[in-house]
């Protein structure tokens, strides 16, 4: 609980308190119904060089970061420490790993795997995001 806590308030000093990152995925879940936004599940862990790199280079990124805000609920996972109520459908066994979750449909509409550079993550939420029926992004 404190490497996720740790995470969450390193991933938060380049985040406002505007941007939706919940490090509860029923938090996340309902306030994706209240703003009619997608889930973008971040599993993670701390050791994962790759997830540094997203972390450190990616998700600032300005273009990214206005991206995630305006659409998506982020919700973190370390997948070394994941919540036991966690429905298992939501499971990652490598990092960083990407799930993108309709919670109108409660279903996962598409993943990535691995470390992304800033354009092909971008591509990969423009995608999701063409992916959700309830909403344009």
């Amino acid at each position: 609980m404190k490497v996720l806590l740790a995470v969450i308030l390193t991933l938060s000093v380049g985040f406002s308190a505007q941007d939706r990152w919940y490090p509860n995925f029923y938090e996340g879940l309902k306030v994706a119904r209240e703003t009619n936004r997608l889930i973008m599940i971040y599993f993670y862990e701390e050791t994962c060089t790759y997830c540094k790199y997203m972390e450190d280079n990616v998700f600032p990124d300005p273009n990214v970061h206005d991206y995630l805000s305006k659409n998506f609920v982020v919700v973190p996972i370390d997948v070394e420490d994941p919540p036991d109520n966690l429905d298992r459908r939501l499971r990652a066994f490598g990092t960083p790993h990407f799930m993108f979750y309709d919670p109108f449909r409660k279903k996962v509409i598409m993943e990535v795997i691995g470390l992304q550079e800033t354009d092909d993550f971008l591509r990969f939420l423009r995608s999701a995001c063409r992916k959700f029926e309830r909403r344009q992004c």
